[in-house]
């Protein structure tokens, strides 16, 4: 059914639930995974992106899932989603409903609610 999955973090641990589900489909169904992350430039200089995404591929490994990162900087993050979802022919967007976005969520709204809007891939939220 699936056969590529993106699945977006910013690494907290409400999104670590989306990344999770994501996985667990990417196995049932034999998806391949791409996990992106999109550091705004805010936060660039406080945050280790990195590790975030060494936690998705490792967790991927342990599961025998294929998966690839991608780590975009200075765009909108629910744009970088979207874009990336074309790009790597992704078929699915499985992400988590909440982030650490915070006060800049009630402000500007979602990236969750962003993406759905925006994308033209089907999107999964997990809560």
């Amino acid at each position: 059914m699936y056969r590529h999955i993106l699945i977006p973090t910013d690494g907290s641990e409400l999104a670590w639930r989306g990344v999770a589900h994501g996985l667990a489909l990417a196995k049932s169904v034999g998806a391949r995974v791409s996990a992106i992350t999109v550091v705004e430039p805010l936060f660039a200089v406080s945050g280790d992106f990195a590790s975030v995404l060494d936690r998705v591929a490792g967790a991927a490994r342990e599961l025998g899932v294929t998966c690839d990162t991608i780590q975009v900087e200075s765009v909108p993050a629910h744009e970088a989603i979207v874009a990336a979802a074309v790009d790597r022919g992704c078929d699915l967007i499985v992400m988590a409903s909440h982030g650490v976005s915070g006060f800049s969520a009630l402000l500007l709204g979602s990236v969750a609610s962003k993406v759905l809007t925006a994308a033209k891939t089907p999107v999964l939220i997990c809560q």
